[in-house]
């Protein structure tokens, strides 16, 4: 399912999940099977990505560790309203009316066919200035054939980190899934974002300083449809 519903800018965002969680009552969340433990996790990562923002607009409170807490944060934010939307947001139990109200476009009744992504994306990585930080760059592979607007929509990023050496089975199966070995391909990666922009930037935490990132993507097109892996980016984390 394609992820161009979701707003880019985070303010909105926050309207967007703030809406939700207020539209879900206890009868709506029992009539679309919503369970009582997903409902309070997306509010806990609500509140704490709309207290990171607020923090980061506030010039005597916001720090590096502050701006990379948030980015962190609207990334698992972002990720629950997806799994929101693809796992309860169906139609039946929804109705259109429902579907207006939580701010997603009407449904296309009669949808133009839009093929499977073709081309095959690259990745590079470059060094932006400042702490823990890189800069995705993002094209078309060399060599490829022209792309579709239509099919080849945008990019689906990944990414993965790996200490030197590789990660013990500890770090494995932390929350940050460490790599215990280099990827060949974007399968053991984790999902970044979805973006129609040519640059990224990536920020990681303090403790990945010195360890190596791996950045894979692949096309997408509006249906969420992906096509071939590209080749595999690394860099050390600065």
């Amino acid at each position: 399912m394609s992820n161009d519903w979701l707003p880019t800018a985070r303010t909105l965002i926050i309207a967007m999940c703030r809406n939700w969680i207020a539209y879900m009552t206890e009868s709506v969340r029992v009539d679309w099977g919503v369970p009582a433990d997903q409902f309070a996790a997306l509010g806990t990562l609500f509140g704490n990505a709309e207290t990171l923002l607020q923090k980061t607009m506030d010039e005597a409170e916001r720090t590096h560790v502050i701006t990379v807490e948030c980015q962190s944060a609207f990334t698992a934010l972002k990720e629950k309203m997806r799994f929101f939307r693809d796992r309860y947001f169906k139609m039946p139990p929804l109705t259109e009316g429902d579907w207006a109200a939580l701010g997603f476009r009407p449904r296309d009744t009669h949808p133009t066919p839009v093929p499977a992504p073709d081309g095959v994306p690259a990745a590079s990585l470059s060094y932006p200035g400042g702490p823990h930080a890189m800069t995705a760059h993002l094209s078309p592979l060399a060599g490829t054939q022209e792309l579709d607007p239509n099919s080849d929509y945008g990019y689906a990023i990944y990414v993965g980190i790996m200490p030197p050496g590789g990660a013990t089975l500890e770090q494995a199966a932390s929350e940050k899934h460490y790599l215990m070995k280099a990827p060949a391909d974007g399968k053991g990666l984790q999902h970044f974002r979805f973006t129609r922009r040519r640059k990224e930037k990536l920020l990681f935490d303090t403790e990945d300083g010195g360890m190596t990132a791996y950045v894979c993507c692949r096309y997408e097109n509006q249906k969420g449809d992906v096509g071939q892996w590209g080749p595999v980016a690394s860099a050390l984390i600065p």
